[in-house]
Parts: structure tokens; sequence; C-alpha cells
């Protein structure tokens, strides 16, 4: 299969929906005359199943499966290049006006019945044009969730095995709820049997969206790389959200934050969280049978643990001024999240905290949505799932007063 077609595949996948019909008219004219399985190809599109998520992956298997598929779209025994200009735009006057072929689409010795933009023709590339940069080229766009982890604080502080990529609409994440205790059993007795209850937790895929205009002018007259630097604060914004709910979010909101599934103590009036209120919360994490591993600060609480002196001699806990910023908390790493709400810390084991994503960040634009007035469109989507405590202990809030 091409690498055009393929991708065209990929991303109606990543987003569970059928092809479109400029996207229909693409894979019919990259039909092989000689294919053996042209006329199901053809029959299932004229049957209006490929605009199905289910007809879409039927018919990607059929073109896959294909032997007689090959790079280029063979000249001879098959029909004429007129037949095949002909063909391709009687199924796009079925599809709808988008699918039309264009004038322009011509090529040389091939015909293109789906003509992309100046935008939608650079995303199709392998690598990025010289003269200014495609916001966000197809082919990187596997790397922006670890861009949205490098950028939200709470998926940085979680293990990577801990971000779950799925494909359905639910993720659900099973467990034991509880579990019988063996004992001792003299020789030659019988073992009885233990008891457990299983339970399991599902969360729901929602997405995260968000449209920006940017005026031609500016994107052309700009001194710098605009494009991407919208690109870049669009899944700023993304991960702040992210970090947002899943730190505090309510039950009822798309995502649920850790906040409201693990256990908070409350400190006394006037007190913010200090080095002992720490200590004291990562024991309560091992009482419950867990290993801490990261600490979540609010701003103002990191500067407060950073100012904290000693009860004699009046010298930093945290060391002298002129070292290096404070980074880990009795041996376990500092992070702080400005998302936090203020007065906060959380000391967790990470291993028992799990995030759900149903697909990655996608930055698209296009220069044909805003066309009467001269701007180019730009829409960041991402689905997760929110997030699940494994045991509620697992997680100790400290919040200050």
């Amino acid at each position: 299969m091409k690498p055009i077609l393929r991708e065209i595949f990929d991303n109606a996948e990543a987003r569970d929906r059928g092809l479109t019909a400029g996207e229909i008219a693409y894979a019919i004219l990259h039909t092989p005359p000689g294919s053996e399985n042209r006329t199901e190809i053809l029959a299932m599109v004229n049957g209006g199943k490929a605009s199905t998520s289910e007809g879409r992956a039927a018919l990607r298997s059929l073109m896959e499966a294909d032997p007689a598929e090959a790079e280029e779209i063979p000249k001879v025994d098959g029909p004429s290049l007129e037949e095949r200009q002909a063909e391709t735009r009687s199924f796009a006057e079925k599809l709808g006006a988008a699918a039309l072929p264009s004038v322009h689409a011509e090529e040389r010795d091939g015909f293109k019945a789906y003509l992309p933009s100046l935008s939608e023709y650079r995303a199709l590339q392998s690598s990025v044009p010289a003269d200014g940069g495609w916001t966000v080229p197809k082919d990187t766009a596997r790397s922006y969730f670890d861009m949205l982890r490098a950028e939200s604080a709470f998926l940085a502080g979680l293990p990577a095995s801990n971000i779950i990529q799925f494909d359905t609409a639910e993720l659900t994440l099973p467990g034991i709820a509880s579990a019988s205790t063996p004992g001792y059993v003299n020789e030659n007795a019988e073992i009885p049997e233990g008891s457990m209850t299983f339970t399991g937790i599902t969360l729901t895929a929602k997405a995260i969206k968000e449209m920006r205009y940017a005026p031609n002018e500016l994107l052309a007259d700009s001194a710098v790389d605009l494009r991407n630097a919208l690109g870049t604060d669009m899944l700023k914004k993304v991960a702040s959200r992210i970090d947002l709910d899943a730190f505090s979010g309510a039950a009822n909101n798309p995502v649920k934050g850790i906040i409201g599934q693990g256990v908070t103590t409350t400190l006394g009036a006037g007190k913010l969280p200090s080095f002992d209120d720490i200590a004291d919360a990562i024991t309560r994490v091992r009482v419950a049978n867990g290993k801490p591993s990261v600490v979540f600060v609010s701003p103002d609480v990191e500067a407060s643990l950073m100012k904290e002196k000693a009860a004699t001699a009046g010298t930093y806990q945290a060391g002298a001024p002129t070292g290096t910023p404070l980074t880990t908390v009795w041996g376990l790493p500092l992070v702080v999240a400005s998302n936090l709400p203020s007065q906060h810390a959380i000391v967790c084991d990470a291993s028992r905290i799990f995030f759900g994503i149903r697909s990655q960040a996608h930055v698209n634009a296009s220069e044909d949505f805003r066309f009467a007035h001269d701007q180019v469109a730009y829409r960041v989507v991402v689905r997760v799932a929110g997030t699940s405590v494994v045991e509620a202990p697992s997680v100790q809030v400290i919040k200050g007063s």
C-alpha cells in the first residue's frame, strides 16, 4: 500500500471513523486496474460501506492483501487514463462535491481525484519543507504525547508503563478487591481453599479539542516560525488542562482527579505542608504496603519548603540559597505542578496510578476552512480516559489552610 494511502487509513482508524469522500476517491484511484480484489473493492465503495468504521477496516484489509498491488499504476492491460478519470468522477459525484477532481489535480502521467491544499500536501510529505515549516508533519505526530508528558507535571510523575494506550471507547482496569489470608497447614493435611473478589474500573474516552485562526499575512510576515509556535502553545494548553483535571477533577468531571481518589490530611489553620508533614505522608503510604515514588507540590508549597529553617542556627533545611533548587524531598523526586491547588502536597506510589490515552495529540491546519477570511485554521485534538487510583492510601494528600 502506498505510504500516503496507508496514512489516510491510519488517521481514520485513530479517529474511529470511516473514510471521507475525498479519501474514498483517492483509494479508488490507487486500486491497480489488474488487481484481483478491484471488483470487490469498488463494490464496497459503491455500496457506501467505506464511509463506516467497519467498512473502512474491511477495505484496508482488501487493499493490503491484494498481491497485484504496485507502487505505480500500470499503464497497460487495464482501463486507460481517461477511463479511470471517468470512473473516479462517477464515484465522486455519488459521494459529494468535496471529492470531485480539480483541473489542477492532473500531474504528469497520473491523475489525482483528491487535491490537497498546500498545508495538506506538506503534511503528506516525509520531511519538513524548507520554506517555513508545517506546524505538525504527520510523520512526527507519534511524538506528540511525549511532548505532552514533558509539559504535564502529572504525566511526568507517572511511570511510562502506567500511561495506557487503548483502542476502544472504554478502558477497563481489572483488579482484586479483597482476598483471604493464607494460614499454616500441618503435614499431610488438606490445603484449604482461599477466596478473592475481583473488581474493575472503567474509564471512558473524552476528547480535549480547540480551534484557533491565524491571518495569512501574520504567518507570512512573522520573523519567527509562528506556525510551530502556535502548535507548541496549543499542546501546552492541552497539557495544562490534563494537569488541572488529573489532580483535582471532581467525580462528575470527564477526568476524575487523584485528590478525590486518595486520602486527605488537613493541617491546622495557617500552616503549609512541611518536611515533617511529607515524612508522615511517606510513612502512611508504606503502612498501606505502597512504595512512595514521587511528591507533587503546588508552587507556594515549594517556596515554603525552600525557606524552611532549622530551629537552631537559622540555616535553610533545603540547603544554602546559593545552591541548586530543591529537586528531592526525603530522596523522592519533587515535581512542582502549577495546576495543583494551592497549599497542597501529594505523596504517592505512582505505580498504583493509571492514566488512559485513547489517541495521541493531533495538531492539524487547514487553509480552506477560513478561506473567505484569508485565515489558516488550527485544530488540536487528544482523547484521554482519565485517572485511576488502585488503592486510596497509595495517594496521600496534604492540604494546608
